[in-house]
């Protein structure tokens, strides 16, 4: 597996800050093959602005936005302990 590096600095002494930054969604489970189970977690993704869709969408003028939409789910936040960047990953 490769190692992850910070986007700003490239630096590998990086940590996890939060592996679900929208939270958990916790439901009750209805399901009868499985009735020891009485809930089920999952996580959920937190969307946020994409910098490159935004990009795309000066150069058409707009219409870009219409087919990608400007906001991209991730599910991990990271942050740098060299240069202190945060940003999320999928």
């Amino acid at each position: 597996m490769a190692k992850m590096k910070c986007p700003k600095c490239k630096s590998t002494h990086i940590c996890l800050i939060d592996d679900a930054p929208a939270g958990y969604k916790t439901s009750l489970n209805l399901n009868p093959l499985h009735p020891l189970t009485v809930t089920k977690t999952k996580k959920k993704q937190k969307k946020v602005v994409s910098k490159g869709k935004v990009a795309g969408a000066l150069m058409t003028g707009g219409l870009s936005l219409f087919a990608t939409g400007a906001r991209k789910k991730v599910s991990e936040e990271w942050f740098c302990m060299d240069c202190g960047n945060r940003w999320y990953e999928k």
